[in-house]
């Protein structure tokens, strides 16, 4: 019997790529209903029902596949895109969650957790995830695209502008993929995003330095006792070095300059975290630089983890 349910699974594929969706719907229910435990099967049926646009029969064939031995990455995928066309994106981004745990290494699951934390608001991470998904696949298109939507939508034109130039050149044939291109296009000419925008890029980069000026800093002043030794320098410097990294790749990003300035005059928290870090890292560096030329005080190291410490607070307790 596995036999034919496979050349079903095979000529519903077929059918499903010529665009005849329900066609392939039509194939496979009389192939499931004498082979019930055929969880390729359900899956193909999943995705013609998603192709013909039915997110509520998708769903329950992608739900009959999860509980059979199978490939369960691909049941998971299907039932996070099945929520996420039902709308209900919370449960959309759980089942995305799990296809990345099982597959991490795999680009459609990072394409749908993509898909999924858009859908459910979480746009930085989206863009983040989707950079993944381009990283494990440079050749697919839809991991293109998707970063361009998610880029789209936090407002980083250049972004959205490459990722969509990229997936035409994979896939010229894409007509949704160049009418975005030509709105990230006309955005990017125009003014610089708007500073809500620019802050869902620079709140993650706070956070990033929180993390390694706190734990950093931490780290060198344990190691600094009884007394620092020059070879503490260049740990500093390369916390110094790493910081400046984060921030430039920040910088790098299109219209973020001219933007950031109308940004920390809107949001003096914002402004102030920032004056902190960057006390933090200017003191760190000339510590660093005097370690080095044989001086033994961590009075400079104390005052950059202190402004380092109050800066972190203030980065959770916002984010929270």
């Amino acid at each position: 019997m596995s036999e034919p349910i496979a050349a079903v699974v095979v000529r519903a594929a077929e059918l499903t790529a010529r665009g005849l969706p329900q066609r392939a719907v039509e194939l496979l229910r009389p192939a499931l209903a004498a082979n019930p435990l055929h969880a390729e099967a359900w899956c193909r049926l999943a995705a013609a029902h998603l192709d013909a646009g039915e997110p509520d029969p998708a769903l329950e064939a992608a739900k009959r596949a999860l509980v059979l031995p199978g490939d369960q990455s691909w049941a998971q995928r299907l039932t996070s895109l099945a929520l996420g066309e039902l709308g209900r994106h919370a449960e959309a981004l759980v089942a995305a969650r799990e296809c990345v745990r099982r597959e991490p290494g795999d680009w459609r699951c990072l394409v749908v957790l993509a898909e999924a934390l858009a859908g459910a608001g979480e746009l930085r991470e989206a863009v983040e995830v989707a950079r993944g998904a381009t990283g494990l696949a440079p050749t697919e298109a839809r991991a293109h695209q998707v970063l361009g939507d998610a880029a789209l939508r936090v407002r980083d034109w250049g972004t959205a502008e490459r990722a969509y130039r990229t997936a035409l050149r994979l896939d010229p044939g894409a007509d949704d993929v160049r009418a975005n291109l030509a709105t990230a296009r006309r955005k990017r000419g125009g003014p610089a995003p708007a500073p809500v925008a620019v802050h869902a890029l620079v709140q993650p980069v706070l956070s990033r330095l929180a993390a390694l000026l706190v734990a950093g800093g931490l780290v060198l002043l344990l190691a600094a006792l009884p007394r620092p030794t020059p070879l503490l320098g260049w740990f500093a410097a390369a916390l110094v070095a790493g910081c400046v990294a984060v921030v430039a790749r920040l910088l790098v990003r299109d219209g973020v300059r001219r933007a950031l300035p109308p940004l920390l005059r809107r949001r003096p928290l914002t402004a102030a975290v920032a004056v902190l870090f960057g006390l933090a890292v200017l003191v760190l560096a000339g510590w660093s630089v005097a370690l080095l030329l044989g001086a033994t005080t961590t009075q400079p190291l104390v005052l950059a983890w202190l402004c380092s410490l109050v800066g972190g607070a203030v980065v959770v307790l916002r984010g929270r």
